[in-house]
């Protein structure tokens, strides 16, 4: 089998690549870094490190190939080829992306009869609709004449991913710009209601009938507590998520968060039970506590902006359990948080304190959260903001 994976970065190969090799596919990278393009072609294989809190293994990942994105004729050809296209590329280079896909998947269904076209193409991106997203730009870009086509024959199905893939330091005399290194546990669901053929046997891949309760889990619960874990780690001084985890005093307020939670998610999620939720929630704090993994905290913490906006992982569970009469609080301490995430490496962080300087912590909340200064729940959040300042 021949996979196809836009984006040669840690989640590419650390994750997608790792799991396409032990399946057997044959996978070819396409990514913008021509150094690591080449360092995959040379070499044709590179290491993962695979860590739990009770053992580390190394997996070399073999049947890899690199193609450079502006190489236009080969990156067609790879995808007329194969039958799975992944993207970790991240929501912003999609449309990028769907530059060359298009072009290939054309090229696909020119070349070959009908009963041989299908394929299926996946956006791994950490975002709701993720695929969904991926085809209305792709469809921008391709012939009109094609788009029934396209609907006939291309899957094109969301789906949830789940890896800790951390930006692990290495021993300096031991560099190696392909090593990866990746927690034990993952998750990876497609939603099998747009899936139009069988998806190829891949190890851990799985399908689903109801991925909008999948993504909502994961979303509110594991992004929502890296979040707080990251912003509250941030502003008591920690480099690292495990090193935050022990401190007393951010385990409550994480595990405040996950019991507003696992009440909102099994709430609107029958297919979820309380105790599947508090099992979820659970095993989520012990991934945060493994201090092998060297997961830095500006990483789970970067984009502030994006992570504050009404349908990411703070501000939408904060809304949702507003609408239903429930006080939020240990989530509206979490907004507080990522409000004064100043670290100044991070763009977004930047011009969030730039910001709340000019304009001040009630019109930055509404602008990019929409919470309306004076309303109840603002004056929440910015209450806790006043009260840290003390």
């Amino acid at each position: 089998m021949k996979a196809v994976v836009f984006g040669a970065g840690n989640i590419g190969r650390g994750f997608l690549g790792l799991q396409l090799y032990k399946s057997g596919c044959n996978t070819v990278f396409i990514d913008t870094d021509v150094e690591k393009i080449e360092s995959i072609n040379n070499r044709k294989e590179y290491p993962v490190i695979i860590v739990s809190s009770e053992k580390r293994e190394e997996v070399t990942v073999k049947n890899v190939s690199g193609i450079m994105a502006n190489d236009t004729e080969a990156v067609r050809g790879a995808i007329a080829d194969a039958e799975i296209v992944l993207t970790a590329v991240g929501k912003r280079a999609l449309p990028y992306v769907a530059v060359p896909l298009g072009d290939g998947l054309v090229e696909r269904l020119n070349r070959r009869p009908k009963d041989e076209a299908h394929i299926i193409v996946v956006a791994c991106e950490n975002v709701s609709e993720n695929t969904d997203y991926l085809k209305s730009e792709l469809l921008k870009r391709i012939p009109v004449n094609y788009h029934e086509m396209v609907e006939d024959f291309i899957s094109f199905p969301n789906c949830v991913v789940d890896r800790i893939v951390p930006n692990a330091k290495q021993n300096e005399s031991k560099v190696d710009n392909l090593k990866v290194f990746v927690e034990e546990y993952f998750q990876f669901v497609l939603d099998q209601n747009k899936l139009k053929t069988q998806l190829p046997s891949i190890e851990g891949f799985a399908t689903s009938d109801n991925l909008d309760a999948c993504l909502e889990q994961k979303l509110l619960t594991l992004n929502m507590g890296h979040a707080v874990v990251g912003y509250y780690g941030w502003l008591c001084g920690y480099k690292f998520v495990h090193e935050a985890m022990q401190d007393k005093r951010i385990q409550s307020l994480l595990l405040g968060a996950f019991k507003e939670v696992n009440d909102l998610i099994t709430l609107r999620h029958k297919s979820i039970s309380h105790e599947q939720q508090l099992q979820y929630s659970t095993k989520i704090t012990a991934r945060f506590a493994n201090p092998y993994l060297q997961d830095e905290i500006t990483r789970v913490a970067r984009d502030p902006k994006r992570k504050l906006s009404p349908e990411d992982r703070l501000v939408k569970p904060t809304l949702l359990l507003w609408k239903e009469e429930k006080i939020p609080a240990y989530l509206s301490t979490g907004i507080a948080a990522a409000l004064q995430y100043n670290n100044a490496g991070d763009e977004q962080a930047r011009e969030l304190t730039d910001e709340v300087k000019t304009k001040g912590f009630e019109t930055v909340l509404n602008d990019i959260s929409g919470l309306k200064p004076g309303d109840d729940l603002s004056r929440l959040v910015t209450s806790k903001i006043a009260f840290r300042e003390l």
